[in-house]
């Protein structure tokens, strides 16, 4: 059994047997019926993933034996800031951000966003990393996103720096598929606005902080949709 992998706060360094607990041996032991000799991966969600074989299953743990350790090298880190939308499409495209390798997203709250109370915001950040943490597992990725607090579209840009900066605009006549084809970056700020897109103030704040406004094509795509292509693009010519 090598189609299971599991996450870890730390991979072993150096130890020649090491154990597995908690919620992840539960899974192993009880949900994915692991036997020994069977092999797993595992992951800390920093860019390393390491095959261990399962030696042995008690009450409360699984002892494991390393086999291999890799690195998961992907050419251009991105960064994805993200108008707030309805919880459910959030969900959908934070499990969709992971799958495809994004090192960190932003909830941004703008002019159209979709509104939430602080505790409320609280409460889905969390869920958010449960379900990134998921959606790691099942695409046997390396990279667990930061997911960072809510926060308004002005007070992050000042802090967030790449060499590719991008923000989608259904209005520009410059379109995504050509920056694809000039040289890779080594990181990349994609900025994606919420149902109903961005309003003029803040075209006009990203264009003033040195944004290019990119346009998908001539159809109005949804905030899911438009997430998913832009991000498969991406990792299609930059990191794959």
């Amino acid at each position: 059994m090598t189609s299971n992998q599991f996450f870890v706060d730390r991979l072993p360094a150096g130890e020649t047997k090491f154990f597995l607990d908690g919620d992840e041996h539960f899974h192993l032991a009880r949900v994915a019926r692991a036997k020994p000799g069977d092999r797993i991966w595992l992951t800390d969600g920093r860019k390393k993933r390491m095959l261990t074989e399962v030696v042995s299953l008690e009450a409360d743990k699984t002892w494991l034996l390393p086999v291999r350790l890799d690195e998961e090298d992907l050419k251009t880190e991105l960064i994805l800031g993200l108008g707030l939308t309805r919880p459910a499409t959030m969900d959908m495209i934070v499990g969709k951000a992971t799958e495809l390798g994004v090192a960190q997203i932003f909830p941004l709250m703008t002019a159209r966003s979709f509104r939430l109370p602080a505790d409320k915001l609280i409460a889905r950040k969390s869920r958010w990393e449960r379900i990134a943490r998921a959606a790691l597992k099942q695409s046997k990725g390396a990279i667990l996103p930061v997911i960072n607090e809510a926060a308004s579209l002005e007070s992050i840009l000042p802090d967030l720096e790449a060499q590719q900066k991008i923000f989608l605009d259904e209005s520009s006549q410059a379109y995504f598929r050509d920056i694809l084809r000039e040289a890779r970056p080594v990181s990349a700020i994609l900025l994606i606005g919420p149902e109903g897109g961005w309003s003029r103030k803040e075209r006009e704040v990203l264009t003033a902080a040195n944004y290019q406004g990119l346009s998908l094509g001539g159809r109005i795509l949804r905030t899911e949709t438009a997430v998913v292509s832009a991000l498969t693009l991406i990792s299609h010519f930059w990191n794959w």
